[in-house]
């Protein structure tokens, strides 16, 4: 072969068609297409299998939590008291969403089933009863908390006394109106006061105990109560209101006020073993520290005639206790009952009586230059609210609603109020307001859980004894005596395992105790104690 350039022979190394290369280049390329295609198919259904695998997966944590919700509903004794109320339930579901969180489906199932029901009491707790009969407390003390909080839930017939109703303890016959030593007094000062009613050798006994009333959470009662005997409550809430200064300015005729306190100190029958003179005065130097050292003063929760609304619901709440509740009260006809159509008669009662008390001319201590009728009608309408708050019937309602409007949600916005900030009490609504005012009262009440062991294990055998007594007289009347209330039968309040289960404050209350706290924080520390213990102990009437 010669070369077509050289004219020189050459040697055919390769030929090359270049019409056959762009064929295959083009097959090339629609292969190449093809793949690409296949690979995106192929990645597609990847994603479509691991969005299944996902789905497969979810379906069977569902499913899990379903038969886990099945057998917790079946299986699983709760042991602990679960408080929370549909609303608590529903508001906690909504805030995890809100945060962007998933609740548990176990949690929506529940609510849906809870909220389906027609019977839900949308503020108590759920399964309250099953809770209380079947939890460890014990059935005895279970029946007698369920009384306490609903009544006799069977409603049964109202079976008159079968013997004289004057031989029965009258809740609503007037001690004070019966002694003479609640005699006119014309003393202004503490100290004048002391010298008409306490014995010179006590005097100085008195002052020291005084002194730490003022500003101790653990005040001796008892101690006081042996130092001031018949005068306990009396003395104790002149000083406390001196000392608060909640009088200054007020320009009240101060002998009428003290005639009022005697004939309040009167009223309160010393044989009754738990709801007496000493309890109250208790109750009133309880409310004294939250005033003015739970921060409730420093917050300005209050103004003055709310303050003194809240020291004269202290002192009037179990004025003229007969030591019978309110449950045994409607079960005898009684006339306290009748009066108040069995809605919360002895806490209608307390109000009313030492109302009466101070409309009479010795004891109506406001003067002309005291307050006008709107701050007077403030005090009033806060003492009463605070007072029938007490009835335990009310007990959840008045805690869910606390709880509902001082819980803040977990997510917050510019205009929300996180934990971290302080209170604007302005901006509280006033219905919110007077839950926190009723609450002083409640917590109050309940104040000797904060007291050591010893004082606190002493009001519970007081309250134990005053159970029985009722159920001597339920005896006596052939009825059926009420849970905790046999004393022939070892299932008092102090025998079952609940007095056990009853701590005091912390060891150092210095360093513990929220004295130095805001207001609310101090009321929830109280609160605390309300749900896991007052319940057994506020049976006998509601405070």
């Amino acid at each position: 072969m010669q070369d077509p350039v050289t004219a020189t022979p050459a040697v055919l190394v390769k030929q090359y068609n270049i019409t056959q290369h762009k064929e295959l280049e083009a097959q090339l390329f629609l292969r190449q297409g093809d793949l690409q295609r296949q690979k995106e198919d192929l990645e597609q259904v990847s994603v479509t299998m691991q969005e299944e695998k996902l789905r497969l997966q979810q379906e069977a944590e569902k499913l899990a939590q379903q038969l886990q919700a099945v057998l917790n509903d079946k299986f699983v004794r709760r042991n602990t008291f679960d408080a929370e109320t549909p609303i608590d339930k529903t508001l906690g579901y909504l805030e995890t969403i809100i945060s962007g969180s998933t609740p548990p489906l176990q949690q929506a199932l529940e609510l849906h089933t809870i909220l389906s029901q027609s019977d839900t009491n949308l503020r108590q707790p759920v399964g309250l009863e099953e809770q209380l009969l079947m939890g460890r407390m014990g059935s005895d003390v279970g029946q007698s908390m369920l009384q306490m909080l609903q009544g006799n839930p069977t409603k049964p017939q109202i079976r008159r006394p079968t013997i004289e109703t004057d031989e029965l303890p009258a809740p609503w016959s007037s001690y004070a109106h019966a002694t003479a030593e609640a005699a006119a007094l014309t003393a202004f000062e503490v100290p004048t006061f002391l010298d008409a009613l306490v014995s010179p050798s006590l005097i100085p006994d008195v002052e020291r105990l005084l002194h730490t009333a003022d500003s101790s959470w653990q005040f001796d009662v008892f101690a006081f109560a042996e130092a001031t005997p018949g005068h306990t409550l009396s003395v104790l809430f002149f000083y406390l209101v001196k000392q608060s200064g909640v009088l200054d300015g007020m320009y009240l005729d101060e002998g009428k006020l003290c005639n009022f306190l005697q004939k309040m100190d009167c009223g309160y029958d010393p044989l009754t073993p738990y709801h007496n003179s000493t309890h109250v005065a208790s109750v009133v130097q309880m409310t004294h520290m939250l005033l003015c050292h739970g921060g409730i003063i420093k917050s300005k929760a209050m103004d003055r005639p709310l303050m003194w609304g809240t020291y004269w619901a202290a002192l009037v709440h179990d004025y003229e206790h007969g030591g019978l509740n309110n449950d045994f009260l409607v079960k005898t006809a009684h006339p306290l009952a009748i009066t108040y159509s069995d809605q919360s008669p002895l806490e209608h009662h307390h109000v009313a009586a030492a109302t009466r008390v101070f409309l009479e001319p010795d004891c109506m201590y406001f003067t002309p230059q005291s307050w006008s009728p709107e701050e007077v009608g403030m005090a009033r309408n806060c003492a009463i609210t605070q007072i029938l708050g007490t009835d335990m019937k009310k007990h959840f309602d008045i805690l869910s609603r606390f709880q509902a409007a001082f819980k803040r949600p977990a997510v917050h916005s510019a205009h929300q109020q996180t934990p971290h900030q302080s209170l604007e009490w302005d901006k509280v609504k006033p219905e919110d307001k007077t839950l926190v005012h009723q609450l002083v009262i409640k917590c109050a009440d309940i104040g000797h859980l904060a007291a050591d062991h010893n004082t606190h294990k002493r009001w519970s055998y007081k309250l134990e004894e005053e159970f029985f007594r009722q159920g001597d007289r339920e005896r006596a009347l052939g009825l059926p005596i009420s849970p905790l209330m046999n004393r022939d039968q070892a299932g008092g309040m102090t025998r079952s395992q609940v007095l056990s289960a009853l701590p005091g404050a912390p060891a150092s209350t210095k360093a513990q105790h929220p004295c130095h706290a805001s207001f609310l924080k101090s009321l929830l520390y109280m609160l605390i104690q309300i749900d896991r213990h007052a319940l057994v102990l506020r049976h006998h009437n509601t405070c």
